[in-house]
C-alpha cells in the first residue's frame, strides 16, 4: 500500500471513529434513575446530560455503570454500538413509539406529537391509549414518570438536589 493509500485510510478510519464517539453534552443533571424494559432493569443514581440536538443517560448501580447511551441523529448505546432511532426502538423499547420517544423522554418533552397533553401547574401529563400501548407520562418540574402498562416499560427520572439524603 502506497503512503498516500495508507493515510486517505487512515484518516477514514480516524473520522469513521469519531463519528460514532459519544459527545458530552453541557448541562449534567444527577438523577435517580428507574429503568424496567424487556431488555434492561435497574435502579440507581446516573446522570441525564443534554445539549443541542443531543441527550444522554449514563446509569449507575452500586457505583458501576450499567448503562451509557447517547441520543442525537441516532442512538449509541455503549456496548451495543450505534442504531436509527426507529431501530432502537424496536430492539429496546416498543416498535411503535416515534422515533424520538426516547430523546424527548431525556429532555422531559410532551411525546407522541403532544397528543392528550394536559398542561398542569408544574408541567404536564400524557395518557395516550392505543391497542399496542398504554402509557402515562408525566412531568413534574424535573422529575419524569413514563409507564407503558402493555409494554412493560418504566422509566423515573428525578433529580438528586444537593440536600437531599439518598
Amino acid at each position: 500500500m502506497t503512503m498516500r493509500r495508507l493515510g486517505i485510510a487512515s484518516a477514514a478510519a480516524v473520522l469513521f471513529a469519531a463519528g460514532c464517539a459519544m459527545k458530552k453534552p453541557p448541562v449534567s443533571e444527577p438523577c435517580v434513575i428507574v429503568m424496567k424494559t424487556p431488555k434492561w432493569r435497574f435502579a440507581d443514581t446516573g446522570y441525564v446530560r443534554t445539549g443541542e440536538g443531543v441527550a444522554e443517560l449514563e446509569a449507575f448501580e452500586a457505583g458501576v455503570r450499567v448503562l451509557r447511551l447517547q441520543v442525537d441523529d441516532a442512538v449509541c448505546v455503549e456496548g451495543e454500538g450505534c442504531l436509527d432511532r426507529a431501530a432502537f426502538n424496536r430492539r429496546f423499547l416498543a416498535a411503535d413509539y416515534p422515533p424520538d420517544t426516547l430523546y424527548r423522554l431525556l429532555r422531559r418533552e410532551p411525546i407522541f406529537a403532544r397528543r392528550n397533553l394536559v398542561r398542569t401547574p408544574g408541567g404536564f401529563t400524557q395518557h395516550i391509549v392505543s391497542d399496542r400501548y398504554d402509557i402515562v407520562y408525566r412531568v413534574e418540574g424535573k422529575a419524569l414518570y413514563f409507564k407503558d402498562r402493555k409494554n412493560r416499560i418504566l422509566i423515573k427520572l428525578k433529580p438528586i438536589k444537593e440536600h437531599d439524603d439518598v
